[in-house]
């Protein structure tokens, strides 16, 4: 059978579907995202991704819609950094001495193979302009886009193409609707988070739950890893600790910036700081050179306790962290597996001792890792 493609916005979308109903929508042109997916539920379908409202919204932030592949590195580091005894400056930055996710989300990736359940893209970061600038090393990175089972499966590979060992990185950015579910929509739909939320944004807040089995919480300022850590199983318990689902409603107002907690400025949002967490094991395997590809990375997951509905992200032995990001104002959430702390390239040398999970890849090694999303009643 050949490969579904439909027009979105002017876009080719590769229409992925298993036997059970569940849905992805992949968009190669721009960074490879899978823009949607949605399963049925106890007999309604549950839209698990935050879809954007055109591919013009989409260009605009790549990071910030769908299912984005932060390649090749996640989150904010240092720049200049040093590796491999070399001092490296990457010009594409956020603002001056910090630099952001990478360039593979914004970027088109080519279509080496595809069917009515999968498609597989390619980057070659030789591909993209000023790739020297935006990062040191060359490399391929490739993907897989999957449905089967009722979930959505994502592959990953990433060759060095260098002379030289390097530090590797990458990191995965799904974003997810505070609300799965609304009745009434066409069962092709394709709906925005806001349509989900529909009215009922700041009530959404309240009924979903995010969650993240870690040990540990890095503390990270201005969005940088500072080399602080923390375990979670700790006596008095910690304000931050998700190891059971809480809403993002309580976290904003206990952890709130602007203000002590429980405690937001008048007439603002609530700006609910990045919490980063850590899996010991997986973030020490990457030191130890241990198979990325193998089970024990991190578990997150999703309540909407309105919808009746628990999502769940496993990933691969590759992603020991994760970062809950809760857009002020946005009726979505974002929980990012990252196979390496923020700022881990300049922990490495400020705080040597810590395992961030970075991999040194040889050259012409292959990183191998990956990720599955699904969804069931709670």
């Amino acid at each position: 059978m050949s490969a579904r493609t439909i027009d979105w916005d002017g876009e080719v979308i590769h229409l992925l579907e298993d036997a059970t109903g569940a849905r992805a929508h992949v968009i190669p042109s721009v960074g490879a995202n899978c823009l949607a997916f949605s399963v049925p539920v106890s007999g309604r379908r549950a839209h698990l991704l935050s879809t954007p409202a055109s591919a013009a919204v989409l260009r605009s932030r790549p990071t910030f819609w769908g299912y984005p592949i932060l390649a090749p590195y996640p989150g904010r580091h240092v720049t200049p950094f040093t590796a491999g005894g070399e001092t490296h400056e990457v010009s594409s930055v956020e603002r001056p001495g910090v630099m952001l996710h990478g360039f593979a989300a914004r970027t088109p990736w080519a279509v080496l193979d595809a069917g009515p359940d999968f498609v597989t893209c390619t980057l070659d970061s030789e591909t993209v302009p000023d790739r020297a600038s935006a990062w040191p090393f060359p490399f391929r990175a490739t993907v897989t886009h999957r449905v089967a089972g009722g979930r959505h499966h994502l592959a990953i590979t990433v060759e060095n193409r260098d002379a030289r060992t390097v530090p590797h990185l990458l990191g995965l950015h799904p974003y997810f609707p505070v609300r799965f579910v609304r009745d009434g929509l066409a069962d092709e739909a394709l709906p925005t988070a806001a349509e989900l939320a529909g009215n009922d944004d700041p009530a959404s807040r309240e009924t979903c739950h995010p969650w993240v089995r870690a040990d540990d919480w890095w503390e990270m300022a201005a969005g940088l890893g500072t080399g602080r850590v923390e375990p979670l199983d700790v006596p008095e318990g910690a304000p931050y600790d998700l190891r059971r689902p809480r809403s993002v409603a309580d976290l904003e107002r206990t952890l709130a910036w602007g203000g002590v907690g429980g405690e937001i400025p008048p007439g603002t949002a609530p700006r609910l700081p990045v919490l980063l967490y850590g899996d010991r094991a997986a973030l020490r395997g990457a030191r130890g050179n241990a198979d990325p590809a193998s089970p024990g990375g991190l578990v997150t997951g999703i309540d909407d306790l309105a919808s009746g509905i628990r999502a769940t992200l496993e990933t691969s032995a590759a992603f020991g962290s994760n970062a809950l990001f809760c857009p002020p104002g946005f009726p979505f959430v974002s929980l990012e597996p990252r196979s390496a702390v923020s700022n881990a390239l300049g922990l490495a040398t400020t705080h040597p001792h810590l395992d961030t999970g970075i991999f040194q890849l040889a050259p012409g090694e292959t990183w191998r890792a990956w990720a599955t999303l699904g969804a069931t009643a709670i």
